[in-house]
């Protein structure tokens, strides 16, 4: 398991609890499912409805026959889950609402939608019912595996372990998707009592064990949350218009994803005529109820409040739209922003359920964008500007949302996409970027929007600004060219790496000094290698660089070499000659290889000396490693062609002092796609690049700035650059836009178990 380590004092302790919390969890269950029974068979005594009863009634029925199975097989699951709560997976959490995106949304049905919040309702009470009892218990386990301070998410037995184990549970049971989701109601309360009872027993356990608990880390909010909020324009955070109540009955996951699906209704049709056509059909059809199904009445009754509710809805926003006051006249004196304007007027005009929700989205979105810090202002400006033309679109065309490759998608996508090249308003090209915005999507506020004609028209004119083929093909053909050095670098040290292990495996090894076993485990593995793949296939030995490793061994010994200094001396000019003649093969620097021949000639000189005690000492004038602070050797050729970052090369004295846009510090590894955008500090200054290239095994990367200029790096310098504050991710999405409607569906997932509360 990632999370403890075998060096680690408390390990046994730690083992032996998550042990007994797998075996002692098959009763903890079997409570929780008693409890859930009882307060089933209450709902189903005060259910109205007959399906609804029916559908209790199955409930019940499925939960007392599968409790046995349930129980049995639930220890071996929840240990499974304690086990790989470290790996990356597990780290995102599939029960969390920022694992739904809307793509995902777009696939699924009603409910699929209801199982997946009654699955974040549920986590949401556990943790309020565990939650007095869970920090003192998470101080435990944190001293258990190690840690100095308390990390939540180092805990495998948290709750929503718990609750993850019974998702699991419930779907290898092949338990219906509606009847989990009623499970999960009925289970959150007893689960939760359950768990705060065991976290105190467990805490009481591991203090009578004298486990010394570990301390909380106090984190500083960040400045930039003030400055967030508030952009310059204080009406957008009012929205007077939405009120919570409101936005908590329309803006809902299960509506999101009928507006997502097309299925909330169609903007030609008013939900009254949608609900007179269905009452007609359904109801004044003239069918004799002998000859239909038994429960069609219960069939069509949902139905039928489901269209009277949204009739309601729509009415109320309405009603609600005319009685508020209306804004002071003059433009002059209303300080809102343009798209709060426009909102509220189409609000005002909206004719179904489906405008008044697609509205209330491009609003949350483009919320979402002019409050990304990750954008510099002038960027979020046109974004702002840009709106109120999204929110007249949406109410022609609502394939916004469902079409990646709408026209308006992409030109949001482009402006947000390329603004992230720049990290401040001084970069190079910055000005000539805001100024194509301003001349050809600023424009849009103020037309009538009909259709993507506007919208395709601004996006074709910036792409024949910004595309310059010329440009294009020289920064293309640098990325090709430095990818294919990084491409053949890595190939080399993992060939030099096999190569290496086996050389460690030849006898009388653990005789030869430490600098000259790092030598040959080093750059001379790289030789070995770089000969290998540039030799013809099949040949065993091209250039001889392996022979030699037998010689260097035998003259690195000096109890070897005295019994035969004659054969030393005959020796040492071609063992000299060789490895010069190899390392210049990978460009090896010639300080370097001094350094190694003036420690290598002090290991022959003693051949002719009589052996003393100290000679077993390492001798002196090598670094720890001949490879230098790299982890992977790039020869110079190859480090030009990329723009390589070496450790000794980049390391910088200060350390930066404050990064722009006030993004936070990141002290884990975060996973990198092509297309991340990260800054550097280098220099005394922080850089933006974009990642363009990720190596085949994943060793190295390769980034580019705006100006087409690449800069490569080995995935531990990413690593030592992001723990030491000298590296931040900006953004680990292809898509601004798509993070920003994903963000929508976390407020609609929110709103939904918030609805249900």
């Amino acid at each position: 398991m990632s999370t403890a380590d075998s060096s680690i004092p408390g390990l046994s302790i730690y083992q032996s609890l998550l042990e007994s919390a797998a075996r002692t969890s098959a009763s903890m269950l079997s409570q929780v499912l008693g409890m859930a029974r009882k307060t089933l068979r209450t709902e189903v005594s005060t259910a109205r409805g007959f399906l609804e009863r029916d559908q209790l009634e199955l409930s019940v029925k499925l939960m007392e026959s599968h409790t046995l199975s349930l129980c049995e097989r639930f220890p071996a699951i929840l240990l499974a889950v304690f086990r790989s709560h470290g790996d990356t997976q597990a780290k995102s959490g599939v029960l969390g609402e920022q694992a739904l995106r809307l793509d995902q949304l777009e696939l699924m049905d009603e409910s699929q939608v209801q199982e997946r919040v009654e699955l974040a309702r549920m986590l949401q009470h556990v943790l309020l019912d565990a939650g007095l009892a869970l920090p003192e218990f998470n101080s435990f386990v944190c001293a258990l595996v190690g840690l100095d301070r308390v990390s939540p998410e180092h805990n495998p037995l948290r709750p929503d372990s718990y609750v993850k184990a019974l998702q699991q549970l419930m779907n290898e049971m092949r338990v219906p998707t509606q009847v989990r989701a009623i499970w999960l109601r009925h289970l959150s309360a007893p689960l939760g009592s359950a768990l705060r009872e065991a976290y105190l027993q467990w805490s009481e356990q591991l203090r009578s064990q004298d486990v010394r608990r570990v301390g909380f880390t106090v984190i500083r909010t960040p400045e930039v949350v003030t400055e967030v909020v508030d952009h310059g324009r204080s009406g957008r955070a009012e929205r007077a218009v939405w009120t919570p109540e409101y936005r908590q009955t329309v803006l809902t996951l299960d509506k999101l994803r009928q507006l997502m699906s097309g299925h909330l209704d169609g903007p030609p049709d008013s939900p009254k005529e949608a609900f007179a056509q269905q009452f007609a059909r359904e109801f004044e059809g003239g069918q004799s109820p002998e000859h239909g199904p038994e429960t069609a009445f219960q069939a069509t009754l949902p139905a039928a409040l489901d269209a009277l509710q949204e009739m309601q809805q729509l009415d109320t926003v309405v009603l609600r739209m005319q009685q508020r006051p209306a804004p002071p006249k003059g433009r002059a004196t209303d300080t809102r922003p343009p798209g709060a304007v426009v909102r509220e007027e189409l609000t005002r005009s909206a004719k179904s359920m489906s405008q008044v929700l697609s509205l209330e989205v491009v609003s949350l979105m483009a919320e979402n964008l002019i409050k990304d810090t990750r954008l510099l202002p002038q960027v979020r400006k046109i974004i702002e500007r840009l709106e109120p033309a999204l929110l007249r679109l949406v109410i022609v065309d609502p394939r916004f949302f469902i079409d990646k490759a709408h026209p308006a998608r992409l030109l949001l996508n482009e402006i947000s996409q390329r603004g992230l090249a720049f990290g401040s308003e001084t970069d190079p090209d910055f000005e000539a970027f805001l100024l194509s915005l301003q001349r050809h999507v600023s424009p849009l506020a103020v037309l009538n929007i009909e259709g993507v004609q506007p919208f395709e028209a601004a996006l074709k004119q910036l792409q024949q600004e910004w595309d310059n083929p010329e440009v294009r093909e020289t920064v293309n053909s640098q990325i090709q060219s430095a990818a294919a050095a990084l491409g053949y670098a890595e190939e080399r040290n993992l060939l030099a790496s096999q190569m290496a292990n086996n050389m460690m495996k030849m006898s009388g090894m653990s005789r030869v000094p430490v600098d000259v076993l790092d030598f040959l485990c080093g750059p001379w593995s790289h030789v070995m290698a770089e000969a290998q793949l540039k030799a013809v296939p099949g040949t065993d030995d091209p250039g001889a660089y392996k022979a030699l490793v037998a010689d260097l061994l035998w003259s690195a010994q000096p109890d070897l070499t005295r019994k035969d200094v004659g054969r030393l001396t005959k020796l040492v000019p071609r063992l000299l000659s060789g490895l010069r003649e190899g390392l210049s093969l990978i460009g090896y620097p010639s300080t370097k290889t001094s350094v190694f021949f003036d420690v290598l000639m002090k290991q022959h000189h003693q051949a002719f000396r009589p052996a003393t005690q100290e000679e077993a000492a390492a001798p002196e004038g090598l670094d720890a490693s001949l490879m230098g602070s790299q982890d992977h050797w790039v020869a110079p050729s190859e480090a030009k062609a990329s723009g390589f970052m070496d450790f000794a090369d980049e390391e910088v004295a200060d350390q930066p002092k404050s990064a722009p846009l006030s993004l936070p510090a990141q002290t884990s590894t975060v996973p990198l796609a092509v297309g991340a955008w990260i800054e550097l500090y280098l220099s005394g200054a922080w850089q933006r690049v974009q990642l363009s290239w990720i190596s085949p095994h994943g060793t190295m990367y390769l980034f580019t700035n705006v100006g087409g200029k690449t800069q490569s790096m080995t995935q531990r310098f990413y690593e030592r650059m992001l723990a030491e504050g000298k590296l931040r991710v900006v953004s680990d999405q292809s898509s601004m836009v798509d993070g920003a409607l994903d963000a929508v569906v976390r407020t609609a997932m929110r709103n939904s178990i918030d609805a249900g509360s």
